[in-house]
């Protein structure tokens, strides 16, 4: 929610060096650290109480010490990694510093969760915002407006460097362990695949700013990481709802109550549908008007593309669970591996040919391959009739909400056309075809969904509880999206 703010002091080419220098400070924070963080919950279950802080102790040192190997590594081979990233040394400095302390502040964020101590959380992400915020705008004042951005970096850099030592420090020294075969044994094994994971989900994610920055330069990378980080305000919403919809899906899932869960996946799917489109409807003038600077108006076409990924993400939601809930997690790291290499390639070709344009369908053909490979491993290779989420449950919401982004997307390039000129002019027969065939999918899917409708009202004179005779699934109508727990979110998340 700061974005409006930044986008204006820094400009489209000092944002997109603060968005390239996030996302490299991203792959340090994976790589160099082994994420050991991510073991403290198995070993709350592995060891007894009194052997925690002596494993925290532990995985620290482990990450420590191999961070600073990384950290050695990168210092010694400086200038050409600095050459390669066109990122100034300075920087390279400040990625090293941030990465550490971004880790032991997020070790430090995985502990209190674990331990039930969220007032302490929220009491440390307070001091780390307000403080971020508070230097930045200071450091930007006082730099040339050249080299302003140094200021925000500077900022968070230092931010989590001197939170992050002492906490380092404090970790270490509660659990006086340093060193233990059998800890470091548990953790590397934990750690690495969650590391192979997590850094394909990096790249699926982030890649597309990288390889803009390298084919074509840091405003292009700034005006399509301020249309990214919009969109992704629903990326973070549907995280919110999905932290309260997973507890739902794995007690019915273990107590066999599919009728239920089948419900409590309409309202869902109906919900964020809802949000969704709304979303898409009043994303062009907001973030025109309210979000970013004139500078980054040449993304706003963008948005609806964004979404549309984020949206194919909450579809993976449903596959993706029930794969976990059945322990398939290699298939999902898989999954994510193939998509992320997939976008790497998709990513060079079309932005040779279409520019930003062609990351963001880059992205969305990534995450609709991850969904159609989750979809088809589900129904046909691990859960067969049992799989409880059918495609004709889910596919009338999403021609719905892909109806209404193609419309979007169709508008916001009229917009420009006549904003920029000729080549809006050239452009109009294709979005003209575009609205035609969007206009198609909606009339088709509102076809689908007033036959659902109909199922649902001669259900309920028969008394069958409004199902769908056909098929057993309960269509819910939107008054009953409220009343299942979606809106009582206890977290979220951010998008990298």
């Amino acid at each position: 929610f700061t974005a409006p703010l930044f986008t204006r002091l820094l400009g489209t080419s000092g944002y997109g060096v603060t968005q390239i220098y996030n996302t490299w400070v991203a792959v340090i924070a994976i790589v160099f650290t082994l994420q050991t963080q991510g073991t403290l919950v198995n070993a709350r279950v592995e060891y007894p109480e009194g052997d925690q802080l002596r494993y925290q102790s532990s995985a620290m040192s482990l990450s420590t010490l191999v961070y600073l190997i990384f950290s050695a590594l990168v210092l010694c081979f400086i200038g050409p990694i600095s050459g390669a990233l066109k990122l100034s040394w300075f920087l390279i400095v400040l990625m090293l510093i941030q990465g550490f302390g971004t880790f032991c502040v997020n070790f430090l964020n995985t502990k209190f969760v674990y331990e039930f101590k969220a007032g302490r959380n929220m009491v440390m992400s307070l001091v780390v915002t307000l403080t971020t915020l508070i230097l930045s705008i200071v450091l930007i004042l006082l730099l040339p407006k050249q080299i302003n951005y140094l200021g925000r970096i500077s900022a968070i850099a230092v931010t989590y460097g001197v939170l992050g030592i002492p906490v380092c420090i404090w970790i270490l020294a509660k659990g006086k362990t340093f060193y233990n075969k059998e800890y470091w044994k548990f953790c590397v094994v934990l750690a690495i695949p969650a590391v192979f994971y997590n850094l394909s989900d990096l790249i699926l994610g982030q890649s597309d700013k990288v390889m803009l920055q390298q084919m074509m330069d840091e405003a292009t990378v700034g005006c399509y990481g301020a249309a990214l980080n919009f969109g992704g305000i629903m990326f973070t919403l549907f995280t919110a709802l999905n932290n309260s919809w997973c507890p739902f899906f794995f007690e019915d899932m273990k107590q066999g109550n599919r009728e239920n869960l089948r419900e409590k996946a309409g309202n869902f799917l109906e919900l964020f549908t809802v949000l969704s489109v709304g979303f898409v409807l009043l994303a062009s003038e907001v973030y025109r008007y309210v979000y970013v600077s004139r500078d980054f108006w040449g993304s706003t076409m963008l948005i609806p593309i964004f979404v549309s990924s984020y949206y194919t993400n909450f579809l993976c939601t449903f596959p993706v669970n029930f794969e976990y809930y059945h322990k398939k997690t290699k298939v999902v790291s898989i999954i994510t591996i193939v998509s992320s290499l997939i976008n790497v390639g998709l990513n060079y070709l079309l932005i040779l040919r279409i520019g930003m344009a062609g990351a963001a369908v880059a992205t969305l053909i990534s995450h609709s391959l991850q969904l159609t490979l989750h979809y088809l491993y589900v129904r046909f290779a691990l859960g067969g009739k049992e799989y409880p989420f059918p495609l004709k449950m889910w596919v009338g919401y999403a021609a719905v909400f892909a109806a209404v982004a193609v419309a979007s997307v169709a508008a916001d390039g009229l917009w420009l056309g006549m904003k920029y000129g000729k080549a809006g002019l050239a452009a109009r027969p294709f979005f003209a075809l575009v609205v035609e065939i969007g206009r198609g999918m909606v009339y088709n899917t509102f076809d689908i969904i007033s036959e659902k409708r109909e199922w649902n009202e001669k259900g309920a004179v028969r008394g069958n509880g409004g199902q769908n005779p056909h098929y057993g699934i309960p269509y819910p109508l939107s008054e009953n999206v409220s009343g299942h727990g979606l809106g009582d979110s206890s977290g979220g998340a951010e998008r990298l």
